[in-house]
């Protein structure tokens, strides 16, 4: 569940306020289990009802955390967002060195502790919600709260900055070509069905037109949502750096509801198609392959649609769009134009212009 992306101009002020209200409910819990008197600050703040989701509740719900794990979570930020977190961590530690989260320190001071939250597989280490620092074990390692997950939480956007540098975002699609809006609405139909991994079917669009692929993944992508391109030349070779770019795209996705589009063409070498083959094995969210060939990975399904240039009439209709009233002067060599050059919609506009 991610946050609506209209989402009303008092919310930014509401999701602090529920921020605030569930921080000091974790500063309660650490305060109790270092003996330290209750403060009233802790309970003060009214979290209010109703409206858009917290940015917490999202979380919450998109990664399955459960009570404990959403309290770890808390733990960690409250260490970032507020003051008082440190030293109740260094008390409720009985260590003044341990002036920080760990989870030995979750295990038993909050309530509904289970050790199932360590475990790699866990929501809060298979997301990267938490960083785990060096320690002697793994209760008295320091945590940390991933940096764009705390943005998220106090309501700020910003994209995870080892994904920014390989993703393009596709702007709005405007008028397509009727051909190729059906297309986009048949890839939104797809991306409403069951998928094989648990999500949205991925789908590619076999066809040599770039622009053509990204106009009709952005018009195809669900209310609010964007789509942004990953090249194939800019895939990491290593499969474990090529791992940990898909878990954090999966995770965006489900922060975000963003679609995801993989490109490549005839240029790229084997090894290119080779480590996007393998890439596409990962779960991705909602994914879109573009390329002039389908691609054929060994487990995953990818639904095939063709995407060919636009109709000998659409091009006609956008070379008399773009021209406007100078079309006339072209004695009807347009017909002409149109006959012999096959051209999609994003050339027929750049020529026109």
């Amino acid at each position: 569940m991610a946050v609506p992306a209209a989402a009303p101009a008092a919310w930014p002020e509401a999701n602090q306020r529920r921020l605030v209200a569930a921080l000091g409910g974790v500063r309660a819990h650490l305060r109790r289990h270092a003996g330290a008197p209750p403060d009233p600050a802790d309970a003060a703040a009214d979290p209010g009802e109703g409206g858009p989701p917290a940015a917490l509740e999202a979380v919450a719900e998109s990664f399955g955390l459960t009570p404990f794990e959403r309290d770890v979570l808390l733990l960690c930020a409250g260490m970032e967002l507020d003051a008082a977190f440190a030293p109740l961590c260094a008390a409720a530690q009985g260590d003044a060195v341990r002036a920080h989260p760990t989870f030995g320190l979750a295990l038993a001071a909050l309530p509904g502790a289970h050790w199932s939250a360590l475990a790699p597989g866990g929501p809060l280490r298979r997301w990267r919600l938490l960083e785990v620092g060096a320690g002697a074990t793994l209760p008295t390692s320091p945590l940390r709260i991933d940096e764009r997950i705390l943005h998220y939480l106090a309501g700020v956007w910003c994209q995870d900055e080892r994904l920014r540098g390989l993703l393009q975002l596709v702007p709005p699609a405007g008028a397509l070509p009727p051909s190729h809006a059906a297309l986009a609405r048949r890839i939104a139909e797809l991306w409403e069905g069951p998928g094989d991994w648990a999500g949205a079917p991925a789908v590619q669009l076999v066809g040599d037109d770039p622009a053509a692929a990204r106009a009709i993944a952005a018009a195809a992508c669900p209310p609010g949502a964007q789509a942004w391109v990953l090249r194939a030349a800019d895939l990491p070779r290593a499969a474990d750096a090529r791992e940990l770019t898909a878990r954090l795209w999966e995770r965006e996705a489900a922060l975000t509801g963003d679609v995801l589009v993989l490109e490549w063409d005839d240029g790229d070498d084997p090894e290119t198609v080779r480590a996007l083959t393998a890439f596409v094995e990962q779960p991705l969210g909602t994914v879109l392959v573009c390329g002039p060939q389908p691609l054929r990975p060994r487990q995953r399904l990818l639904l095939r649609l063709d995407l060919g240039l636009p109709t000998a009439q659409e091009q006609r209709e956008l070379w008399l769009g773009v021209l406007g009233p100078l079309h006339e002067s072209l004695n009807g060599r347009l017909d002409g134009v149109v006959q012999q050059f096959r051209f999609g919609a994003q050339a027929i506009r750049a020529a026109g212009a």
